[in-house]
Protein backbone atom coordinates (compact mmCIF):
# COMPACT_ATOMS: atom_id res chain seq x y z
CA UNK A 1 0.00 0.00 0.00
CA UNK A 2 1.81 3.80 -0.72
CA UNK A 3 0.24 6.70 1.15
CA UNK A 4 0.82 10.18 0.96
CA UNK A 5 0.90 11.93 4.41
CA UNK A 6 0.45 15.61 3.97
CA UNK A 7 0.52 18.00 7.12
CA UNK A 8 -0.18 21.93 6.17
CA UNK A 9 0.79 24.64 8.50
CA UNK A 10 -1.67 27.43 7.52
CA UNK A 11 -4.48 26.33 5.72
CA UNK A 12 -5.54 29.75 4.72
CA UNK A 13 -2.32 30.59 2.60
CA UNK A 14 -1.50 26.81 1.48
CA UNK A 15 -4.49 25.05 0.70
CA UNK A 16 -5.61 26.09 -3.02
CA UNK A 17 -1.95 25.31 -4.40
CA UNK A 18 -1.89 21.73 -2.59
CA UNK A 19 -5.00 21.30 -4.08
CA UNK A 20 -3.84 22.43 -7.66
CA UNK A 21 -1.42 19.53 -6.89
CA UNK A 22 -3.97 16.57 -5.92
CA UNK A 23 -5.95 17.21 -8.58
CA UNK A 24 -3.04 17.10 -11.17
CA UNK A 25 -2.69 13.24 -9.43
CA UNK A 26 -6.52 13.02 -8.62
CA UNK A 27 -6.37 9.95 -11.35
CA UNK A 28 -4.04 8.17 -8.93
CA UNK A 29 -5.80 9.19 -5.47
CA UNK A 30 -8.26 6.61 -4.18
CA UNK A 31 -8.68 7.42 -0.45
CA UNK A 32 -8.48 11.37 0.30
CA UNK A 33 -8.78 11.75 4.23
CA UNK A 34 -8.49 15.54 5.51
CA UNK A 35 -8.22 16.45 9.60
CA UNK A 36 -8.13 20.07 10.25
CA UNK A 37 -6.14 20.63 13.53
CA UNK A 38 -7.85 24.05 14.53
CA UNK A 39 -9.51 22.54 17.45
CA UNK A 40 -6.19 21.31 18.77
CA UNK A 41 -4.67 23.72 21.09
CA UNK A 42 -2.02 26.08 19.47
CA UNK A 43 -3.05 24.39 16.01
CA UNK A 44 -4.70 27.08 14.54
CA UNK A 45 -5.62 26.71 10.82
CA UNK A 46 -3.58 24.18 10.29
CA UNK A 47 -4.55 20.48 8.35
CA UNK A 48 -3.51 16.71 7.88
CA UNK A 49 -3.77 15.05 4.90
CA UNK A 50 -4.14 11.34 4.54
CA UNK A 51 -3.66 9.98 0.82
CA UNK A 52 -4.04 6.56 -0.08
CA UNK A 53 -2.64 6.16 -3.84
CA UNK A 54 -2.98 3.50 -6.63
CA UNK A 55 -1.71 2.50 -10.01
CA UNK A 56 2.06 3.71 -11.52
CA UNK A 57 2.33 6.99 -10.02
CA UNK A 58 5.17 8.83 -9.10
CA UNK A 59 4.82 9.19 -5.55
CA UNK A 60 8.03 11.04 -5.59
CA UNK A 61 7.26 13.44 -7.46
CA UNK A 62 4.01 14.48 -5.90
CA UNK A 63 5.95 14.81 -2.42
CA UNK A 64 8.48 16.78 -4.19
CA UNK A 65 5.65 19.19 -5.92
CA UNK A 66 3.70 18.91 -2.54
CA UNK A 67 7.33 19.93 -0.20
CA UNK A 68 7.65 22.66 -2.83
CA UNK A 69 4.33 24.96 -1.53
CA UNK A 70 5.59 26.82 1.84
CA UNK A 71 4.79 25.78 5.29
CA UNK A 72 3.63 22.13 3.77
CA UNK A 73 5.54 19.12 4.37
CA UNK A 74 4.79 15.86 2.86
CA UNK A 75 5.52 12.44 3.40
CA UNK A 76 5.62 9.10 0.86
CA UNK A 77 5.32 5.72 2.67
CA UNK A 78 4.95 2.24 1.33
CA UNK A 79 4.13 -0.55 3.81
CA UNK A 80 4.08 -4.17 3.05
CA UNK A 81 3.55 -7.53 4.59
Amino acid sequence: MKAVLVLIGDRLDSAVKVQEVLTKYGDYIRTRLGLNLELCENEKNSGFLFLEVCGELPVDQMCQELNSIGNVKAQCVELTL
